[in-house]
């Protein structure tokens, strides 16, 4: 009969690793989940306070107010995108705005995966009879 002490460190030395790059999978899954959370808030807030301001500061607004939505909920972004158009809709204009964030990953070296892109895009009317300032 052979002896069998030992065999439980064994295996957990043999299932370590994997079992860290199971976390280090869970901690990356949820940063992209809750960067796009982020993104979309970040969009609809700056579509909304883009649509209420001056059409000559448009741009400027919305990529104002998406990096500090994004700078206020703690995201983890790298780089920021703001790409801002004005559409007509008959009628009426409308802001679209379109917000892009890579998802900071550098301390999940180990998973050896690319940086992740999240976007987002809102789209918000510009009421026709305010008073273009």
């Amino acid at each position: 009969m052979t002896s069998e002490r030992g065999s439980v460190s064994v295996e957990l030395v043999l299932l370590t690793p994997l079992l860290m790059v199971l976390v280090l999978f869970g901690v990356y899954a949820g940063r992209a989940s809750e960067a796009l959370i982020q993104v979309r808030h970040a969009a609809d807030q700056a579509a909304r306070a883009a649509s209420k301001g001056s059409r000559s500061q448009i741009q400027t607004t919305a990529a104002r107010v998406a990096e500090r939505a994004l700078q206020n909920s703690g995201a983890s972004c790298t780089e920021l995108f703001v790409e801002t158009s004005i559409i007509q809709q008959g009628e009426d204009s409308a802001v679209f705005v379109l917000v892009k964030c890579t998802v900071k990953n550098d301390d999940l070296s180990l998973l050896v995966t690319d940086p992740r892109v999240v976007s987002a895009s809102s789209l918000e009317v510009i009421d026709r009879w305010r008073v273009d300032t």
